[in-house]
């Protein structure tokens, strides 16, 4: 065979592999992933990141209170804790747009 099919024949191998682990979760071993993506977002919206949220809000509110706010300072802080515990509301809408 002449190099140039070879070639050929090896990409063709390569699709084909990388088609059928697409094709099937089991063999691309999905259920580890989703399982590690699930512990993060449980991370950064448990208990904890809550806790932190409203510290900082409470923070904002004594700094307000003492005349020492930098109102870019409150709302980066504010923007933040909408975007992290707001996110999987957020994808949910783009999704539902898509669909």
């Amino acid at each position: 065979m002449k190099l140039q099919n070879i070639k050929t024949l090896k990409k063709i191998a390569a699709v084909a592999v990388i088609g059928a682990v697409a094709i099937a979760p089991e063999i691309a071993m999905a259920a580890p992933w989703d399982t590690m993506g699930d512990n993060v977002l449980a991370i950064f919206t448990g208990g904890l990141t809550r806790t932190i949220a409203i510290i900082a809000v409470i923070a904002c509110g004594i700094a307000a209170l003492a005349g020492k706010l930098s109102w870019d300072w409150a709302i980066k802080i504010i923007v933040g804790i909408v975007l992290i515990f707001g996110g999987t509301a957020i994808v949910d809408y783009f999704i539902a747009a898509t669909a």
